[in-house]
């Protein structure tokens, strides 16, 4: 009998295929034009990531947006669960402006990356918020039950420099496939002849991940040639107090607010709520409190799960169907023209802005 072939088992079979030494394929990696093509962009959205997560075996965590990053805003959260890691969304510039921004910082070298840090090079465009998320959860050791898939991918790829990492994430399937089925199902913007993907005007945005790990604190960024030491933990602090790397990774995130990231937003990884509060409730069942956020958890869900459907409607036909009804009502020649005024109008009022 046969044993069953890894999840992704095309990176065994591109290495077999291409009969070169290990050593020169790892600087082919590295040279490869980043790819898209097999991965839609989704929306950045706590819900859509939560359930992604889910989707691939991960059932245990969740994602929260954050409004703050004050003291109390992370204790309120720390308080259910424990923050495993922050994703950081911000409009990227150019290269050479990021290179500024990261002129000061710490990174490692690939000698230099712990055997047990997980962090892979970003080689397919529209899965670096996936791909951030991933940073943090297999950096958490035992702390999280993974699921199978991601154990296994962990295990599998284990002994792989970041660049390999990065390909195994893009051609494992179970992961491309749950987050694929977030991406938008409308005909115009997925045939790519009618909405260019890249132009020159559309705005770039880059996720980044901030995680501790024996007692330092990492930024890791897939476009960066290595992990970023944002700082580091005594022993102490590490035993006592345990929400102490959020302060350092805040220091580094604001810096980044401070910049060019005008535009931007901020996630944390965290244990389940509703595991954590009925925890919480199994000790104290007389806190109605407790009940009552843990109802409010449980109709957030119920929202999410509601809007992923809608996420994933095409909506193509519904529209189609309707402009034929208002041609057929001789109604949309004149809609047509109400809304190219409007446009007109408001070209124009935004002109009157920049000008006065």
């Amino acid at each position: 009998m046969e044993d069953k072939a890894p999840l992704w088992s095309p990176i065994i079979n591109l290495t077999s295929i291409l009969v070169i030494p290990v050593a020169h394929f790892h600087k082919r990696i590295l040279t490869y034009k980043m790819s898209d093509d097999d991965w839609c962009t989704i929306e950045s959205d706590p819900g859509v990531f939560t359930e992604l997560l889910g989707e691939i075996g991960c059932t245990a965590v969740q994602l929260e947006e954050l409004w703050s990053l004050d003291d109390e805003t992370l204790n309120a959260l720390n308080e259910t669960g424990e923050i495993y890691g922050l994703i950081f969304l911000f409009q990227w510039k150019s290269k050479s402006n990021e290179e500024k921004t990261d002129a000061a910082k710490e990174t490692l070298s690939e000698e230099q990356i712990p055997e047990s840090l997980f962090f892979a090079h970003q080689v397919t465009t529209n899965a670096c918020a996936t791909q951030a998320i991933l940073s943090v959860l297999l950096n958490q050791g035992d702390k999280i039950e993974l699921g199978p898939t991601l154990k296994e991918f962990k295990d599998f790829t284990a002994s792989f420099p970041p660049s390999l990492k990065g390909v195994a994430i893009s051609g494992c399937e179970p992961i491309k496939k749950a987050h694929n089925a977030f991406g938008r199902t409308d005909a115009f913007l997925n045939d790519g002849k009618f909405v260019s993907r890249h132009s020159a005007t559309e705005d770039v945005f880059h996720f980044v991940a901030y995680t501790p790990q024996n007692g330092t604190v990492y930024e890791l960024d897939g476009l960066q040639s290595g992990p970023i030491v944002v700082g580091k933990l005594s022993d102490d602090e590490q035993l006592n107090v345990p929400t102490k790397w959020l302060s350092l990774a805040r220091e580094a995130i604001q810096k980044r607010m401070e910049g060019d990231a005008i535009k931007f937003n901020l996630m944390a990884v965290i244990k389940d709520k509703r595991l954590g509060l009925k925890e919480m409730i199994e000790r104290d069942p007389s806190n109605e409190g407790l009940v009552h956020q843990l109802q409010m958890e449980e109709e957030k869900r119920k929202q999410w799960t509601l809007e992923n459907q809608r996420r994933r409607h095409n909506y193509v036909p519904l529209c189609v169907s309707i402009l034929k009804e208002l041609a057929r009502a001789n109604k949309l020649p004149q809609l047509v023209e109400e809304a190219k005024e409007r446009k007109r109008q408001k070209l124009a009022n935004a002109k009157a802005l920049k000008t006065g």
